[in-house]
This record gives C-alpha cells, sequence and structure tokens, in this order.
C-alpha cells in the first residue's frame, strides 16, 4: 500500500483499510507512506508494517518493495506522484492496482477510473469495489489507541477546563493559508463562545504551532486555556474529552470524524466537495462561496451556523478535573 500524503490525507483511508483487512484476514498488510502519515497509519488496526518515506527511508522502502513477496500492491494516491509511480515500478507483485490518471499508469496491472470531483472517500469505494472487500466508512473507523496516551489526552482537556465541559479549537494548518480561517475570526467567535457561557473554550496547538496558537489563544477576555502538542493517540482523547471540535480543515477535522466526535469545520468549496464529511447529525460546518479558500466566511456566518449546532449537543455534566 503506498500513500504519500499528509496526517489526514492518510486518516481518511482508514475505514478502507480496515475493509480490505476484512477482505483479506490472513494477509500482511505494509503500508508505506509520507513521514507525516507515519503516525496516522501506526494507529490503523488494518496495518502490520509500517515504512516511512524520506531520506534512507525512501531507499529502504524501495528495496523491500524489490525484494517481492507482494501478491498484490495499491496505490492510494488519486493524483499523479513521481514518488508512488517509481516504487511502484520497483515493487515486485502480482498484482498493482491504482486510480487511472493522466499519466504514470505504466506500472500498474490494473486502473480504476475516477472523476477529479469525487470525493475521496467515493474514490476509495472504487477500489474497495475492485477487490471484493466491504467498504463503510461511517460504520469501520476503528483505530488502535493506546489506554495511557487516551488518558493523558483527555486529563490535559479536563485540566484545561476546569472540569467543565469544553469546545477544544484547533486553528492550525498554518503551512495551507487558504485552508485556514483567519486568527483575528477565531478570537472574536471565541468570545462569542464565552459571552454564551458553556462549552469553555480550550485551544489545541499541534506540532509545530504552539507560538502562533498561544497567540491567539491570549487574545481571548479572560484567556483561553492552550493544551498540546501531543501525540497522535493522545490527541485522540483529547478530542473524546471535549464536547465539540471547531477546527479548519486539517487532519484533526478527520480523526474528529473517525472518534465520532461532533465537529463543526471552515470550508472552502473544494475542501467540502472533496474532502471533508459532513453535513451530519455530528458534523457540522460553514462554507465559503470560494473554491479555494475559507478566508473569507465572516464571523457572522459561521456563529449564525455554529450556535444551533451548539444547543443540539447534549451537554455533558461537570467533570472532575
Amino acid at each position: 500500500m503506498i500513500w504519500v500524503g499528509r496526517l489526514g490525507d492518510f486518516l481518511i483511508t482508514i475505514p478502507f483499510l480496515n475493509g480490505l483487512r476484512r477482505r483479506f484476514p490472513g494477509a500482511t498488510i505494509t503500508v508505506v507512506v509520507g513521514e507525516r502519515g507515519r503516525e496516522a497509519a501506526e494507529l490503523s488496526n488494518a496495518v502490520d508494517e509500517t515504512l516511512a518515506l524520506g531520506g534512507l527511508g525512501t531507499v529502504r522502502a524501495a528495496a523491500r518493495l524489490a525484494a517481492g513477496g507482494y501478491d498484490l500492491l495499491i496505490d492510494l494516491n488519486s493524483s499523479f506522484s513521481k514518488t508512488s509511480v517509481a516504487l511502484s515500478r520497483f515493487a515486485r507483485a502480482r498484482v498493482k492496482l491504482a486510480f487511472h490518471r493522466s499519466k504514470g499508469n505504466g506500472p500498474f496491472t490494473h486502473t480504476e477510473a475516477c472523476s477529479d470531483d469525487l470525493h475521496m472517500l467515493d474514490r476509495y469505494a472504487l477500489l474497495a469495489k475492485a477487490l471484493g472487500a466491504p467498504y463503510a466508512p461511517e460504520a469501520d473507523a476503528e483505530l488502535r489507541l493506546d489506554p495511557a496516551e487516551l488518558s493523558a489526552g483527555r486529563e490535559a482537556v479536563l485540566r484545561a477546563s476546569g472540569g467543565e465541559a469544553a469546545a477544544l479549537i484547533h486553528p492550525g494548518n498554518f503551512k495551507k493559508f487558504d485552508n485556514r480561517w483567519p486568527e483575528d475570526h477565531f478570537v472574536a467567535l471565541t468570545q462569542r463562545l464565552i459571552s454564551r457561557g458553556g462549552p469553555r473554550p480550550v485551544y489545541l496547538a499541534g506540532p509545530g504551532e504552539e507560538a502562533p496558537v498561544r497567540a491567539i489563544a491570549e487574545r481571548s477576555s479572560p484567556r483561553a486555556a492552550v493544551v498540546g502538542p501531543m501525540s497522535l493517540a493522545a490527541t485522540a482523547g483529547a478530542l473524546r474529552a471535549c464536547e465539540l471540535l471547531i477546527v479548519n480543515a486539517t487532519g484533526t477535522a478527520h480523526l474528529g470524524w473517525l472518534l465520532k466526535v461532533p465537529t463543526f469545520t471552515f470550508l472552502s468549496g473544494y475542501t467540502a466537495k472533496i474532502w471533508m464529511h459532513g453535513p451530519s447529525a455530528l458534523h457540522h460546518d460553514v462554507r465559503s462561496s470560494s473554491w479555494e479558500s475559507c478566508r473569507d466566511i465572516p464571523v457572522d456566518s459561521a456563529w449564525a451556523a455554529l450556535e444551533p449546532f451548539l444547543a443540539s449537543l447534549p451537554r455533558r455534566a461537570k467533570t472532575s478535573a
């Protein structure tokens, strides 16, 4: 299995992998993944071995694939990737399956056509059908989560919220400007949450995000607490401890979907159409009229969508911190 992508890109493949495991219960499933997706791959119950790309890791992965012993290779990249195509050429496997793309189809024995405007979950449904594998994205999202890590994330949120129900806010995706709702909008939305009274806003910082997230949290009055960064499994514990996750279109949003945590996201037309989940009873969003960016969504529009969602959520009782 090859998927050269980011953490969130891999998380959305979890239901497909779980279905593949049920289709081939005795198989050894190896995943070759970009370094940013390694932690997500290691949370999958379906994966036996993870090979991370980058530096010598890429050389080791190519050598393993070239050594053979694989019956089936699947390239999960729906867009052309020079890395995945090169690795697929190295691989010795009887069957090589991929999406049909405008170029780079040569190494594969079988390709599945899909349109560019098809949601990623529906793209993986095509691969599952080709393999005769069950596929139920909303139901088949089980993860391998360490209890100690889950507890650490939960306790971090409870301490930050003083035991009150928390709205966990992750304003991340700092490397993708157009996928990031403006920082001053998060401040304004946080003030409305505080004025409304419950759940208590708590900010989440991912790896490398501590400084910008703290800068946003410190602008609220009273200042919002910040948790993180933490491991992906601990982040899962933090999400399970909150009443609601408010988040940009990033890996944390996909994790919230997998964990069935109530989630509110800010979306461009593209992310709504291709990547994100919902709307549903658990997952609400506010969408820009722009295909490329979510940044023009006004605070008033976000609040008008968020407030009734908040009212519909079952309130959690105060918990000892």
